[in-house]
């Protein structure tokens, strides 16, 4: 296998595990909620943190990415992710080490989007960084797909304290794989780093970055909410068995997957300079899906709705995640990544709890989706100004 394939191939095994821990996560608070009888905002606290801690740490690992290196972070990342799911598992005994655990296992999470990013940057040539991104953002709809059939298994034969001690032990294995195959990057990156003081300042006057910051914080509001939310309410509010309410999140996944690839490919390829438009364009359309997920009553209906609706907001998260590397210069990709993808985490920290309170409060799921619907309008709204803009103004914008 080429060096570049390898790397892409284990960079992508490592995204599957990042994305399968958010997955259990869904299944497992209803043994977890069984065993310390949580209330609704308890539950979302437990799910929240993660995100908090993840958008804490977003902004320090692109930096250190971008001072030392990506195959470092990357390492740090999967250890310290593998460690805390194992502490998860094997020592939360109560609510408090729960939130805890689940803190510390965020900022493990937090080092891998952003040094993924800098790697592909690093290896690729321009015209095939949206491709080769993703490829790894691909992971998602893999961890979807055959992560709630996983997850019900294990839940089911190993309870959900044994879930995530196997899965910190796979990460542990990646990450040696990593430090044994993957290549070190230039020196000349990881130099160039050191003189980047302004780069934070730079970034945050830069308008793209603050409209992408605003526009994947709304985008993964739905994307993690779901995550997290609709297993319980596919089981307490549509009397689906836990099974079958896999199947329908699994379908989900299937749209992840087959729409990150596609988009990847169509975006690249025919709409280069136009991506405002398509993240408007599918923000809506996802909006409109993820709303009548909520009104379908059969099995058959939700996963087909959830397959679509997951199709449009990930050909949304794609384009989004994609742009900055092919508008912002290598140097400084860590930093940029760093701080737009803390927009995405802060709406993975948003929605779980929001989403806790409003089940309680409405003692219902209603509100819930109308919040997740009203999400993905705003992520669209906020691209109109760089969707008006001529392709050469698009491109001076986004430029250091």
């Amino acid at each position: 296998m080429k060096p570049r394939a390898l790397m892409i191939f284990l960079l992508f095994v490592g995204y599957v595990i990042v994305y399968i821990d958010k997955t259990v996560m869904g299944f497992a608070l209803l043994p977890i909620e069984r065993e310390f009888n949580l209330p609704a905002e308890q539950l979302g606290y437990v799910t929240g943190v993660f995100f908090l801690a993840y958008s804490l740490f977003q902004i320090p690992a692109g930096w250190l990415n971008d001072r030392f290196g990506f195959k470092k972070v990357l390492c740090a990342s999967l250890l310290l992710l593998g460690g805390f799911a194992l502490c998860f598992g094997l020592l939360g005994f109560g609510l408090g080490l729960l939130v805890t655990f689940r803190f510390l296992s965020g900022m493990g999470h937090s080092g891998y989007p952003c040094s993924c990013a800098k790697a592909v940057v690093a290896n690729f040539p321009l015209e095939q960084r949206t491709f080769a991104q993703s490829i790894l953002l691909s992971s998602a709809g893999l961890a979807m797909t055959a992560g709630p059939l996983v997850a019900v298994y294990c839940l089911e034969h190993i309870g959900w304290r044994g879930s995530f001690s196997a899965l910190g032990l796979l990460a542990f294995a990646v990450a040696a794989c990593v430090l044994w195959l993957v290549p070190n990057p230039p020196r000349a990156a990881q130099r160039s780093a050191d003189g980047a003081g302004n780069t934070y300042r730079t970034l945050l006057k830069t308008p793209i970055v603050l409209l992408l910051f605003v526009a994947i914080f709304c985008i993964n509001i739905p994307s993690y909410g779901l995550m997290a939310w609709l297993p319980k309410f596919l089981v307490q509010q549509r009397g689906m068995a836990l099974g079958m309410s896999s199947l329908v999140v699994a379908a989900g996944g299937l749209g992840i997957w087959i729409s990150s690839l596609g988009t990847g490919w169509l975006v690249g390829r025919y709409m280069q300079g136009r991506e405002p438009l398509v993240i408007f364009c599918c923000s809506l359309l996802s909006a409109l899906c993820i709303w009548l997920v909520y009104t379908s009553t059969s099995a058959w209906g939700a996963s087909v709705l959830l397959f679509l609706g997951y199709v449009f907001l990930m050909a949304s998260f794609v384009t989004v995640f994609t742009l900055p590397m092919k508008r912002l210069a290598p140097e400084v990709m860590g930093a940029a990544m760093g701080l737009i993808n803390t927009g995405g985490t802060l709406g993975g920290f948003v929605a779980p709890i929001v989403m806790g309170y409003l089940i309680t409060l409405s003692q219902g799921y209603a509100s819930t989706f109308i919040f997740l619907a009203l999400a993905m309008v705003v992520s669209g709204l906020v691209m109109l100004p760089l969707a008006v803009k001529p392709r050469q103004s698009l491109l001076n914008g986004g430029e250091l």
